[in-house]
Parts: structure tokens; C-alpha cells; sequence
């Protein structure tokens, strides 16, 4: 994924403007431009949640958990800025050169006990507790209300012609689309809080367990890319038979956490068994897990899997 920074989408309009050379502080002449359009900017954050985090050899390791995007909000309403607010932001933001992170953070929820800056975190770290759930600010970028969709530069260069179509629209779903109301935007990761909750259990306990794994009729598997892919065909094509929640490639594990709304009705059910039929000729042992054992004790799943893979 590209990065996301300064004013985004960026247009060939900006491009024209700003002399084919856009930097993450809006030049003046893109000032100009905006101011008399009279566009109005969210600012919106990509976070990476941290599931899990150990100091080793006195350094402080994490496991990524998800990535998703969320708008600034204030007093729960989606707030806006104009151009000239962006500027002075973006220009701050340069300066101090330290984000924001967030202690106790569900991403789905967007509840967190605290925000620390990101220079003051490890000291803090080490004083505190440990960390369930550690959202780090990526990138804050600044999104256009208002903008041409014909008129989005991407750098797509590495997406096969027949899918660019389908990969742009996504993106701009994903990533451009305006905010009317508080939400967390899913990229990558886990997809639930029941998803955190086992892989937390897992982490734990020592394992090592791979987020979203695509596992093929072939009997080939791959990791997920972000889900800003999702729409392509080559992620979602014919030849996709499933995607493992989680993964153990080297013990040929696949564990889905199996959510009541999609896999309650019978035909729900006998597809899950064609699938698990099928990985147990590639020799992916497969587990099924439902929500409601995950919530009502997690440690006899955990004890389910750990001897799964061991």
C-alpha cells in the first residue's frame, strides 16, 4: 500500500498546480486551489494495533494484530478543517516528527485508556503493566470531501491491467471515501474481537500463529495482502477455497473463528465441511472454533490448538 500522508487523494489536478512535485505540507499554489473551492479536509489516522509485545535482549518486540483507518472526532461527531488549518497541522506534524499512540486501544470500538506520545511510550512501557492492545499511529493524512474519482492519480504499476479497475474502486471505498460517522475501517488483521481475543490467547502462550492466509483448490497457501485488495479477482478469484483466520504454515494448521451470523444455517454448515474435507487432502488439519466457545473459555481452545500444533 502506498503511503498516506498530506492531502490525499492526490490528483492530477494537485500535480498541475504544485509543479509535478507534492510534498506532505500543501504547497501554496495547492493552497490556493483548495481555498477557492472551498474544500473542506478530515483528518484521519492509520493505526496498527499491537496484539502482543515482549522485551527481548532489552529490546521491546510486538506483534502487529490490524490495520485500519479512523477519522478524528470530537465530542463523537467526524470533525472538518479548511485548507489553511491543513497546512499549519501538516507543517506541525514535520516539525515534531513523533506520533501518537494509544494504550489499551480496541480498534473496533475505538476505546482506549490513554494517548501517549510515541517518544514517551517505551519509557512509560516500562513502568506500566504489559500492554494488551497498543494502537501506534502510522501515517494521519488529510481527505478531501470533495474530489474528482476520474481525476485520482494511483501508482497501480504493480496491479495486473485486468484488475486496476476493480483495485481503484476499493481504494477509494477503503481509503477516500469521507467519514460521515465515527468508524473503524478494517485493512488488515484480525476481524473481530473474537479473532483478538484467540490470537492474544495464542501469542501467550508462545505461538506464533499468521494472520489471513488464502488457501487455494490447488492446495497452495499464501498470506493475505491488506484487504484494500479485496475486490481483485487474483485475492477472490475461482481458484480461492478458503481463508484461514489464523494460520500455522509449517504445521499445516488452519483456524477459523466461526461467527454464529455466517455459519448457523444448515448450508452454512455443509459448506464448512466441503472445505474441511478438501484441506484434509492437502493435510491442513483444520479447527472450527465458534464465538461463543472463544467467550466462554478460551483457555480450553487455546489448549485445542496449542496440541493441534505441537
Amino acid at each position: 500500500m502506498m503511503p498516506l500522508s498530506g492531502i490525499q487523494p492526490l490528483t492530477a489536478e494537485m500535480f498541475e498546480v504544485a509543479g509535478q512535485e507534492l510534498r506532505t505540507k500543501p504547497s501554496e499554489e495547492e493552497v490556493k486551489l483548495f481555498r477557492e473551492k472551498g474544500t473542506k479536509f478530515q483528518m484521519i489516522s492509520l493505526v496498527l494495533t499491537m496484539a502482543f509485545w515482549e522485551e527481548v535482549d532489552y529490546r521491546i518486540l510486538g506483534v502487529p494484530c490490524s490495520l485500519h483507518v479512523l477519522p478524528s472526532i470530537k465530542r463523537g461527531k467526524v470533525q472538518y478543517c479548511e485548507i489553511d488549518t491543513v497546512a499549519s497541522l501538516a507543517d506541525l506534524s514535520e516539525r515534531i516528527g513523533v506520533e501518537d499512540v494509544y494504550a489499551d486501544f480496541n480498534p473496533f470500538s475505538g476505546h482506549y485508556s490513554m494517548s501517549i506520545l510515541g517518544g514517551d511510550y517505551v519509557a512509560w512501557s516500562r513502568q506500566k503493566r504489559p500492554l494488551t492492545d497498543v494502537g501506534f499511529v502510522l501515517e494521519r493524512y488529510f481527505l478531501a470531501r470533495e474530489f474528482d474519482k476520474d481525476d485520482v492519480a494511483e501508482f497501480d504499476s504493480f496491479i495486473p491491467e485486468a484488475h486496476k479497475k476493480a483495485y481503484r474502486r476499493n481504494r477509494i471505498k477503503k481509503l477516500y471515501t469521507p467519514f460521515e460517522r465515527w468508524e473503524s475501517r478494517h485493512i488488515w488483521g484480525v476481524e473481530s474481537d473474537i479473532e483478538r481475543f484467540l490470537f492474544q490467547e495464542l501469542l501467550s502462550r508462545g505461538l506464533r500463529p499468521q494472520l489471513q492466509w488464502i488457501i487455494y483448490k490447488s492446495g497452495q497457501f499464501y498470506q493475505s495482502l491488506y484487504d484494500v485488495y479485496k475486490d481483485v479477482e487474483f485475492r477472490h478469484g475461482a481458484e480461492m477455497l478458503t481463508e484461514a483466520d489464523l494460520f500455522f504454515p509449517d504445521e499445516k494448521v488452519a483456524v477459523f473463528c466461526d461467527g454464529a451470523k455466517h455459519h448457523r444455517r444448515k448450508k452454512d454448515r455443509e459448506k464448512d465441511d466441503r472445505i474441511n474435507a478438501a484441506l484434509l487432502k492437502f493435510g491442513i488439519t483444520p479447527i472450527r472454533v465458534s464465538g461463543r466457545e472463544i467467550r466462554s473459555d478460551l483457555k480450553a481452545v487455546g489448549d485445542r490448538i496449542q496440541s493441534a500444533v505441537s
